[in-house]
């Protein structure tokens, strides 16, 4: 009994089948109620009009005498049944000119209360068609309405009332044995269910155990299928089941980490795609701009020479062309730099030793005022192939990186500079790093470091486009600039050469 209580699946068998065998009991009830009640509703009508068939000729022939004193007299046989309760017969005015009841037929007056004898009929003569019965009901009582005829002609009208209560009676007998049935059925039921769960609850608890335990992660958990019916089965499937989500928790943490990757590799794709959008339009921009404005710059530049040797140096306006000299120089060097940055996709490529370079290029560095401090800590790959690129941009990319690191540390500390071959896809590329020990960059401006004129030197201390043609370089010569910061603790930029040679630019040319 405790298993069957503790069982949700026998309490919801139970009161299941308790509601649908109620419900249907409850159907079968009315149903039936409704059948019988009306079964013997016609039974009494057939009945009270036979009887009425067989009284109408005489209290028409009583009518016809004009003997209308034996009219009570010839109501009394239709009472000897004990279904009619009482007869009455009216006139065209609607007076009752005799009425009869049983407790009249044995010598006591009528309770209307009790035999419920109308007062008045229920309709007038005139609604009454020969040789036809109206019936009419109202509560517990039928009547039955027929016109008695004389010579043709409607002179009053005969009713009999008839008690439904042996309807009620009847209803009342089904409804106890329905009850008995359904007492009977649903003992049945719960005796039944007290066995199936006692038989089954238990493989059924194993299960259930089974089922926590994987949820707490253990997917090792197997249940031994005890019983050779459904439950049985449903151990094995568990098992089966169980098996499934070891295999399947593996191929998805492998997915989880291909999904992770491909993401990754979509984002930083996406960031390409727009920055070099973005460096598109800059590009063209910077063309049309440079040119049309290198040539003003160089006659302002020359006149401001010819003004300061008329003047001489002791005008006072000397200052004045030194400041338009000085300023029209850092003009130039903005159009130069846009030039260089317009430019990027024009290379003489080589063969080129890229740790040569690098040392070479932090040679010229150093030379800087600002990187005069400059230590280097080199992790060079001694193995690393050479690669077919333009030496001159690709030391042009390395002294704007070195010189950008020896900003940070404020002109002097170590920066790292490591290479490397990795294989990625079957393809050979080499990895170029430039790891300092300054400042940082802060999180917002790294997703726009690499565009043009945008710069976090302070004072003017760069004009924002060493990065974008670093970039433009890198990208044209199919390879990829990487940048990780964090605040107060440095930067790291990364580059990614694939490893082309002239024999591969031969091939690739003449496909």
């Amino acid at each position: 009994m405790t298993a069957f209580f503790d069982a949700s699946i026998g309490r919801r068998l139970a009161i299941g089948l308790t509601a649908i065998l109620l419900a249907g009991l409850a159907v079968a009830t009315v149903f039936f109620v409704r059948a019988e009640r009306h079964e013997i509703q016609i039974m009494l009508e057939i009945k009270g009009r036979t009887a009425l068939n067989l009284v109408g000729p005489r209290i028409s022939h009583v009518f016809d005498r004009n003997r209308l004193g034996l009219v009570t007299a010839e109501l009394q046989p239709l009472l000897e049944d004990r279904d009619f309760d009482y007869a009455f017969i009216f006139d065209d005015t609607g007076v009752l000119l005799s009425r009869l009841c049983t407790d009249s037929r044995r010598g006591a007056r009528c309770d209307p209360k009790v035999t419920q004898v109308p007062q008045t009929p229920p309709l007038k003569l005139t609604k009454l068609h020969k040789k036809r019965f109206v019936r009419h009901t109202s509560g517990k009582m039928m009547q039955l309405l027929t016109p008695i005829v004389v010579d043709g002609k409607r002179v009053a009208g005969l009713g009999l009332g008839i008690s439904l209560n042996l309807p009620a009676r009847q209803v009342s007998l089904v409804r106890s044995r329905l009850l008995g049935l359904t007492a009977f059925v649903m003992v049945s039921v719960l005796a039944f269910l007290y066995w199936w769960t006692g038989n089954t609850f238990v493989p059924l608890r194993q299960l259930t155990r089974g089922a926590q335990q994987i949820s707490q992660g253990d997917l090792s958990v197997r249940v031994p299928p005890t019983r050779p019916d459904q439950v049985g089965q449903l151990a094995v499937a568990f098992n089966q089941l169980a098996e499934s989500l070891q295999r399947t928790l593996k191929e998805k943490d492998h997915a989880l980490v291909e999904t992770n990757r491909l993401y990754r590799n979509l984002k930083v794709a996406r960031a390409r795609l727009g920055r070099a959008e973005r460096l598109s339009a800059v590009g063209m921009l910077a063309a049309g701009v440079s040119h049309e404005l290198n040539n003003p710059l160089g006659i302002i530049l020359s006149t401001a020479g010819n003004l300061r040797e008329a003047l001489g140096p002791t005008s006072s306006c000397a200052e004045d062309v030194a400041i338009i000299e000085s300023e029209t120089e850092r003009c130039r060097a903005i159009i130069q730099g846009l030039l260089n940055f317009a430019a990027s996709g024009d290379r003489n490529p080589a063969n080129v030793d890229i740790n040569a370079l690098l040392r070479e290029t932090f040679g010229l560095a150093v030379r800087d005022e600002r990187a005069r401090g400059l230590n280097a800590q080199w992790l060079l790959d001694a193995h690393l192939p050479t690669s077919w690129v333009d030496p001159r941009q690709m030391q042009q990319v390395f002294l704007n990186l070195l010189l950008n690191a020896a900003d940070a540390m404020g002109g002097k500390g170590t920066v790292t500079i490591r290479t490397g071959e990795s294989i990625e896809g079957g393809r050979r590329k080499i990895l170029i790093e430039f790891i300092d020990q300054g400042c940082g960059i802060r999180p917002a401006d790294l997703d726009h470091i690499f565009d043009p004129f945008y710069t976090t030197k302070k004072g003017g201390a760069g004009f924002g486009l060493g990065l974008a043609v670093s970039f433009g370089i890198i990208t044209a010569h199919g390879g990829e600039i990487t940048v990780a910061s964090e605040l107060g603790r440095g930067t790291a930029f990364a580059i990614i050469l694939p490893v082309r040679s002239a024999t591969h630019q031969v091939e690739v040319a003449a496909r």
